[in-house]
């Protein structure tokens, strides 16, 4: 092979990578058989672009995400608590959604940094899914599809998702696009949660009382059920037991006839503390609600709850 030739081949694949495929090219550059194509791109990939990929997959959130305004916040709805995930919820929330879907989820789940890598299958095609929680006070910029263009590489995928629980910003819609990306941004992610949930079409457990005025209101005649007990704390704070069981399942806490924080105090099948359980309802520091409005919250918490009534 000439040398001087390979290395030109050589530097064009350091410019348009990972943006093409290398075997491909190679064959269509140097006119190389099948084979003989297939292991000269394993062994530049090896070569020069292993440390890359590390680099990539610990690209580090400035390089990721772009600081927004609130009033750009302030516009999106928030009708599901998606802030809130510990990693191994999110993990499990992912793949169960895309199970709902109707994607055969492999059973390899990826963790990565402030998320996971999956690879799914529908209608005979392999999907990499790179999902990632970054905060909403924050749009994601392009530098995400090249995590994108690696996962699809890495696990011979014919097409991508990247799903994150804020926004990307315009660049990185365009580049997409160019790159035939499938972005699935906050509003995305909610509007499939929803779907799914009025697919399912789950029904409160008859032993649950029926939503009635409020949140605090129906979460208080729980009082009156034979399963469980309200226990009241200070500022507004209650803890809810089942029958003969120590620890609580749940804390909220209400203000002004609201409640503005909902823990669920199990976690992983053991009792956790309040600041460590899954945060349903909350506020931010400007006392602006996060989580779902009170008829949906109530659902979510009936679900929760039957579980421990199996």
């Amino acid at each position: 092979m000439d040398f001087f030739k390979f290395n030109g081949v050589l530097e064009q694949i350091k410019q348009q990578y990972p943006n093409l495929d290398i075997k491909e090219f190679l064959q269509q550059k140097l006119g190389l058989p099948d084979y003989r194509a297939e292991e000269l791109a394993a062994r530049i990939e090896k070569r020069y672009f292993q440390n890359a990929l590390i680099k990539t997959g610990q690209m580090t959130a400035r390089t990721i995400l772009e600081k927004t305004n609130k009033s750009q916040i302030a516009s999106k709805s928030n009708s599901y608590s998606i802030d809130c995930f510990s990693d191994k919820e999110f993990e499990f929330i992912i793949k169960w959604l895309f199970e709902e879907l109707g994607y055969e989820v492999h059973p390899e789940m990826h963790p990565a940094c402030l998320g996971v890598d999956l690879v799914a299958v529908k209608d005979d095609e392999r999907i990499a899914i790179n999902a990632r929680m970054y905060p909403r006070t924050f749009n994601v910029s392009e530098s995400i599809l090249l995590i994108a263009q690696e996962t699809k590489c890495n696990y011979e995928c014919q097409r991508s998702i990247v799903l994150i629980t804020t926004y990307f910003n315009q660049q990185s819609l365009a580049e997409a696009q160019r790159l035939n990306v499938e972005l699935w941004d906050r509003d995305t992610l909610i509007s499939k949660i929803d779907e799914v949930r009025q697919k399912a079409g789950l029904k409160m457990p008859t032993r649950f009382p029926q939503y009635q005025g409020s949140l605090l209101q129906s979460l208080l005649k729980f009082e009156e059920t034979e399963d469980f007990f309200i226990e009241p704390r200070t500022t507004g704070k209650y803890d809810l037991h089942l029958q003969r069981v120590k620890f609580p399942l749940l804390t909220f806490q209400a203000h002004a006839n609201e409640v503005i924080r909902c823990v669920y105090r199990i976690k992983n099948n053991k009792p956790v503390g309040e600041h460590e359980g899954f945060t349903l309802i909350s506020i931010d520091r400007d006392n602006n609600r996060i989580g779902p409005n009170d008829t949906d919250a109530y659902t979510l918490i009936t679900q929760y709850l039957a579980e421990f009534l199996k």
